[in-house]
């Protein structure tokens, strides 16, 4: 009995210790929790009860404007909202009817809008963002009319709007729907124009619903920066009017582009590639885009990755990202080099028999005139783009101080300009393996790519007295105010050759626009320095062009030549509509932005007595006047006049007053009530001379207006007649203008 008492209490005292322990592991792991609970995960206890008592709403900050060097805004933020719904608000019985209208206003999908109704434990979720203030009035209106207080709600959010649609779109990029920058500028100082943004925090009751105001806590959102741009958005259209009608013209297969700039800050004045995009829809492709869309075939995978390489490539600022041989227009460099080692003088002599062989190298290498030039100056070996009198520069040169420039010129560095993705050049990184083929071959711009913003940058520093700077696009900040929160000031990288060695390659190349390939880049009243260039591509890049050898032709200018004040690049990629070569297809796309160009800039014409007395004449009025009165003074003008009528006095004329004419042209005058009923027909001018088509145009009673880069005593073949308007056929009124256009075609280099 007693055993068995001493057996239950050690089982009592087991049993007790066992509880104990438990108890204890129990209170270990109570304490442990709450520590967790209490210290180590607070924070995150913590913002889970706030999410379940409060609800957060962001502010979007308003995005900067951009703006053009005159402060025209090319790109701004508008007010608009985002359109969400917080499914647990809405009944059931209202799903349908609220998808259905939201399906319709916004285009989102119905049956996607019904799937996240139905997740009643979401307060949150987008249906679209940036919809139009006219549009979220509307579904407040429709919300109202139904009855439907809770369940669809919005916020204050921005829209990127570009009021000139296409205009200068490679340089400002575009934004996402996320309101961050892309492409361009828009990109490059997207921390600077988005700003912070704010927020505002509501307190719920028990039952979830918004407590009131004063449980509220507001944080204003930190607007964006402003950029003002370098760009001017006058010489942006003058340069993208000139590369829309040369896309048209040479049909170019793979873009065309153009970069006007500052010679002496480096300034962007404009830049643009063509075709481009409007980035208020930068989703949309362009018509030969869409054309090569539409033609590839493939799964709905493959077809959506095609489009999206096709608008990729389509963003993409070819100015700045893609890599070319800059052929001919290099040669400016060779020759600042040469000039200033005292490799070459006035009176040296080269001789060019259409070819040069090269140590190290098993065939020849041609010049573009096959037959050769024969004995040359040095300037005229410049004007005459010649191929062996760079290569004999460059032997005179050597590989070591070539090598040494053509890293002092910037080649081997990207220019650091202020837009996103430059791409660096591909060259002969060592010395050692930069031999005479190289030598060669690089005097004359072949076998190494840049980019155009840095072959433009190079040759600048030829043209300003040997100043390398750095181009940019952005020239301040501002903020809301218009006050100035940073500003952009030229860099000069380096001196690299002597004022004398510019102003004698400036002075060599304004003569040759007279004699050379760059003959399409004379701009009537103006020295222009012009230096043309043509390099055919290799690699993937001519398999990919397929029957069509694919060249880029190039043309740079300097405005005016005796003191440079506008550089210019243009560059036409892979033309397919025949003619190739820099001086016919991008010499004249020169002339033509130069010429709207200088005009703007206050830049004054200085017309020599040749270019006077080919001035085309400005029509007056002689309505009113007596026939003999105005036959007296059309006569005294040049003109030769043609009375329509038997009355005395002018009812009507032809051209009309205002109208500009050139040569000897004619003016119809209509009297005693006759009106205008006989036509003539538009002769066919194209492939003529000058003087053969203002002899076809008077002869047919019509006057002529004569456009391009005709001009006399120019060497080489005289420029012809390449469109004219009206076209050749066309009945019209005897006096009206046709306006003809010509262009050298004997433009190789």
């Amino acid at each position: 009995m007693k055993e068995n008492k001493h057996i239950y209490i050690r089982k009592m005292t087991a049993r007790t210790a066992i509880v104990v322990i438990l108890f204890l592991l129990g209170l270990a792991w109570l304490l442990y929790n709450l520590v967790n609970i209490q210290v180590k995960d607070a924070d995150k206890y913590q913002e889970k009860a706030v999410q379940q008592y409060t609800t957060e709403s962001s502010i979007n900050p308003k995005r900067g404007t951009i703006y053009d060097r005159n402060m025209t805004v090319l790109a701004a933020s508008v007010s608009a909202e985002n359109v969400f719904i917080s499914p647990n608000e809405i009944a059931p019985e209202n799903e349908e009817k609220i998808a259905e209208y939201l399906s319709t206003t916004l285009g989102v999908s119905k049956d996607d809008i019904i799937t996240w109704m139905q997740n009643k434990k979401n307060k949150y979720r987008m249906i679209k963002v940036k919809v139009d203030r006219e549009v979220t009035n509307g579904i407040r209106t429709w919300m109202k009319e139904n009855d439907l207080a809770d369940g669809i709600h919005f916020e204050e959010n921005t829209k990127r709007e570009y009021p000139y649609g296409n205009l200068a779109s490679h340089v400002l990029g575009f934004t996402g729907y996320d309101n961050n920058g892309v492409y361009g500028i828009e990109a490059e100082y997207d921390k600077v124009l988005k700003g912070a943004p704010g927020k505002i925090v509501t307190a719920l009751d028990g039952v979830g619903q918004s407590m009131p105001f004063e449980y509220e806590d507001y944080i204003s959102a930190e607007n964006g920066s402003n950029v003002v741009l370098t760009i001017d958005s006058e010489i942006q259209r003058f340069l993208e009017k000139a590369l829309d009608s040369a896309l048209a013209d040479t049909k170019a297969k793979n873009r065309v582009l153009g970069i006007v700039m500052d010679v002496n800050t480096f300034e962007i004045l404009a830049m643009s590639v063509k075709p481009d995009y409007d980035p208020n829809n930068p989703n949309i492709l362009d018509e030969t885009s869409q054309k090569a869309y539409d033609a590839f075939s493939g799964t709905d995978e493959e077809k959506a990755k095609k489009r999206q390489e096709l608008l990729s490539s389509l963003w993409k600022n070819k100015c700045v990202t893609e890599l070319y041989e800059p052929g001919s227009t290099f040669k400016l460099v060779t020759s600042a080099i040469a000039l200033e080692e005292g490799k070459v003088g006035p009176s040296d002599s080269f001789y060019c028999s259409g070819n040069m062989m090269i140590p190290g190298w098993s065939k020849p290498i041609y010049c573009h005139k096959r037959d050769g030039h024969g004995t040359e100056s040095f300037e005229q070996g410049l004007q005459n783009s010649c191929n062996p009198v760079f290569m004999q520069l460059a032997d005179r040169i050597g590989k070591e101080k070539f090598y040494r420039y053509f890293e002092e010129f910037g080649c081997m560095d990207i220019t650091g300009i202020d837009l996103p993705s430059e791409a660096s050049g591909i060259y002969h990184t060592n010395l050692s393996n930069f031999n005479q083929v190289e030598l060669a071959t690089y005097s004359f711009g072949q076998t190494f790519t840049v980019t155009p913003i840095r072959l433009l940058a190079s040759v600048s520093a030829v043209a300003n007295g040997g100043k390398l700077m750095q181009p940019y696009v952005v020239k301040a900040l501002t903020d809301n105010n218009g006050n100035i929160v940073e500003t952009y000031e030229p860099k000069m990288i380096r001196q690299i050759i002597s004022q004398e060695t510019s102003d004698t390659i400036m002075e060599y190349l304004a003569a040759g626009i007279n004699v050379g390939s760059t003959k399409n880049a004379y701009v009537k009243g103006y020295n222009v320095a012009a230096k043309t260039g043509t390099a055919e591509k290799h690699g993937a890049e001519k398999e990919a062009a397929g029957n069509i050898t694919p060249y880029v032709g190039s043309c740079v200018a300097f405005a005016p030549a005796d003191d440079p004040q506008i550089a210019i690049l243009i560059a036409i990629d892979t033309p397919t509509a025949g003619q190739y070569y820099g001086g016919v297809v991008a010499a004249p796309v020169v002339a033509q932005v130069l010429s709207d160009t200088l005009p703007y800039l206050n830049i004054a014409p200085e017309l020599t007595d040749e270019e006077k007395e080919s001035m085309a004449v400005t029509v007056s009025n002689y309505r009113s006047m007596t026939v003999a009165e105005a036959t007296e003074k059309i006569e005294a003008k040049g003109f030769d006049v043609k009375v329509i009528g038997k009355g005395d006095v002018v009812a009507e004329q032809f051209p009309k007053s205002g109208t500009a004419i050139w040569g000897d042209g004619v003016i119809v005058l209509y009297t005693g009530g006759e009106l205008p009923s006989e036509t003539a027909t538009v002769p066919n001018c194209i492939g003529l001379s000058a003087s053969a088509a203002n002899k076809k145009i008077i002869n047919s009673n019509l006057n002529i207006y004569i456009e391009g880069s005709y001009r006399e005593g120019v060497g080489g073949a005289a420029a012809v007649a390449v469109s004219q308007s009206p076209a050749a056929g066309e009945r019209v009124t005897p006096g009206t203008v046709v306006t003809v256009s010509f262009k050298h075609l004997d433009g190789t280099d």
